[in-house]
């Protein structure tokens, strides 16, 4: 049997060879190792970057969770500005309605109110006529005339005809 080498043993003989296996996989380590370090490397700066990428998704989520609250609120409010004009618009509607129907009771009004003067100047003239003959025939009766009546007479006959216009008005 050969004997047993220890691996310094083998570095040795082989590391005499100049084209030998092991000087080949030295290079090869070398070449790995510094492979390795530049990726090493560069995951440590794409760890970075991901941890500053994911600080900067988590602030636009909580930009977009905030954002979307304010436009649920928004959204309510407008919802409620056009509920409140839609009741301003019927309210309008209602009041438009109203004017015109308080309008014609005008109308209606002012002409009761009319016909009421007319019919009252026509009852006065009425009174007034009838005071006149009644008091003429009086007079007659009397044996006076309007025209021999003294003053305090007629402040009476004005004063008796007042009484008897509030008395017809009553009736």
């Amino acid at each position: 049997m050969i004997p047993k080498r220890t691996a310094s043993e083998m570095m040795e003989s082989s590391g005499k060879a100049e084209g030998g296996p092991l000087k080949g996989m030295k290079v090869m380590l070398k070449e790995n190792a510094e492979k390795v370090n530049f990726s090493n490397n560069e995951t440590r700066e794409f760890g970075s970057l991901i941890r500053h990428n994911s600080t900067i998704i988590a602030s636009h989520e909580r930009d977009i969770r905030f954002w979307k609250r304010c436009i649920k609120n928004a959204q309510k409010v407008v919802g409620e500005l056009e509920q409140t004009n839609k009741e301003y618009k019927e309210d309008i509607e209602k009041n438009r309605l109203e004017i015109v129907e308080l309008k014609q009771e005008e109308e209606v009004i002012l002409e009761i109110q009319k016909q009421g003067e007319a019919r009252e100047e026509e009852s006065q003239r009425a009174v007034q006529k009838d005071m006149t003959e009644f008091l003429e025939g009086e007079l007659k009766k009397a044996g006076l005339s309007l025209e021999k009546e003294s003053e305090e007479d007629q402040d009476e006959k004005i004063g008796g005809d007042e009484e008897k216009k509030m008395v017809k008005n009553e009736i």
